[in-house]
């Protein structure tokens, strides 16, 4: 039986489930997101064991990777879904994912979103300001449907994160402040049609110091113990996902801690908790292999040109996000410093900036890691560039995910205007 996850065969070359890399990448063309399914496995049963001595369910952050094969794959598991727009939640059912194990979070739904919800029998509401209610209210009673609300808490917590993906200060567009929850959750009990599920938090992503969870958590509780004692229902906690990953080495999230946390908070209490991840499920499980076009040498550089670009995977430049980058076969050849860069015209379209690398000729294959989450998901079209192509693989067998959209495709979306 393979090894779980992308490993060096005994020709040191790179695998997957049994299957070579290089033939993938020879069958399908590059650039190419490969997936592991037993990754995806082993990282869900992992999140599972860490939440098993409390009353959690696990909500799969589609945001993180939408691919309707990868959603239904979490469903079969036993997942429900976390989900930020009507389209995401469109493609949740696609793929299988009940209706009533989605949560519908974001800042921005729109009324029409809300309606669509409320009539497909979504699980609940995250909402993030009171003039959200008030929408959610005028349609519930328009549609004598009732609405599960769940209030999103803004704790003001700063989490040491990218200040693009931290989401817990009070100067972001997120969540409730503090002190207006108290006041917001006890109109949720006079309202006709409104039925108040309880309170979440979602502090950001990629946090590795698990004392801002515990201090997030706390302040949740806290709160939901005094509307409790108050004579108010709060019978849900969301704890949202942000379990930090390491890009720079292949260790597993640190779940021990995370598990101390939530146990220390909340093991012997009634609250039924929901957790959100979404990276720390597939971020590991996906590689993207890039072809070498060129190299390219200047007096002050080293570029390695491929053939996979920024409209492939956009973390680097718009995240100053870090991908560890390997040869996908065996090489003795010397490392070099050298930027590896696409093929856009644009600067900022990098992948890797003063890496250290094996030298490597025009047409090696070279393997991006962990692009299993905010990847492919983020993906343009700009420069009139094709789509990668996605494969998954699942008891040793590949299958491609998504349709290898070609540039007539792309020209086919758009209407031209015949002027006289």
């Amino acid at each position: 039986m393979s090894q779980i996850g992308f490993y060096r065969d005994e020709n040191d070359d790179l695998n997957v489930q049994g299957i070579k890399i290089s033939s993938l990448a020879e069958k399908y063309g590059t650039p190419l997101f490969i997936y592991d399914s037993g990754l995806m496995r082993e990282s869900y049963n992992i999140f599972l064991d860490t939440i098993k001595e409390v009353k959690g369910n696990i909500h799969y952050a589609v945001k993180a990777n939408d691919a309707l094969s990868i959603i239904s794959y979490f469903a079969q598991l036993g997942c429900g879904a976390d989900i930020v727009s009507i389209g995401e939640f469109q493609k949740c059912v696609a793929a299988g994912m009940p209706p009533q194990k989605i949560i519908f979070s974001g800042v921005g739904k729109d009324n029409s979103e809300i309606e669509f919800a409320l009539k497909n029998n979504v699980l609940q509401f995250n909402i993030e300001s009171e003039e959200e209610l008030n929408d959610i209210y005028k349609i519930a009673s328009r549609l004598k449907l009732t609405a599960n609300i769940c209030l999103r808490v803004n704790p003001d917590i700063a989490p040491k994160t990218h200040k693009k993906i931290s989401t817990g200060e009070k100067e972001t567009k997120f969540g409730i402040d503090f002190q207006s929850v108290d006041s917001i959750y006890k109109k949720l009990h006079q309202l006709k049609y409104i039925n108040p599920v309880g309170l979440g938090v979602h502090i950001g992503s990629q946090i590795f110091d698990f004392d801002f969870f515990y201090r997030a958590y706390l302040n949740l509780k806290k709160l939901a113990d005094d509307l409790k004692s108050s004579g108010y229902n709060v019978p849900t906690l969301d704890l949202g996902g942000g379990i930090g990953i390491n890009y720079n080495k292949s260790l597993k999230p640190d779940f021990s801690n995370y598990k101390e946390v939530v146990l220390d908070l909340f093991e012997n209490t009634d609250y039924q908790l929901s957790f959100e991840p979404g990276r720390s499920l597939i971020a590991e499980a996906g590689v993207l292999i890039t072809k070498v076009i060129r190299n390219k040498k200047t007096k002050d550089k080293h570029f390695i040109i491929v053939d996979a670009a920024m409209n492939n995977l956009i973390r680097p430049t718009l995240y100053d996000a870090y991908h560890r980058i390997e040869t996908v076969k065996k090489t003795s050849k010397p490392e070099i410093i050298a930027d590896i860069v696409g093929p856009i015209c644009e600067t900022g379209d990098f992948l890797a900036l003063d890496r250290r690398i094996n030298k490597v000729n025009n047409n090696d294959l070279l393997a991006i890691r962990t692009t299993g989450a905010y990847s492919s998901v983020m993906k343009s079209n700009y420069n009139a560039r094709k789509d990668a192509i996605e494969v998954m693989i699942y008891k040793h067998k590949d299958f491609q995910i998504k349709k290898n959209e070609s540039i007539k495709d792309i020209i086919s979306k758009e209407k031209l205007i015949v002027f006289d």
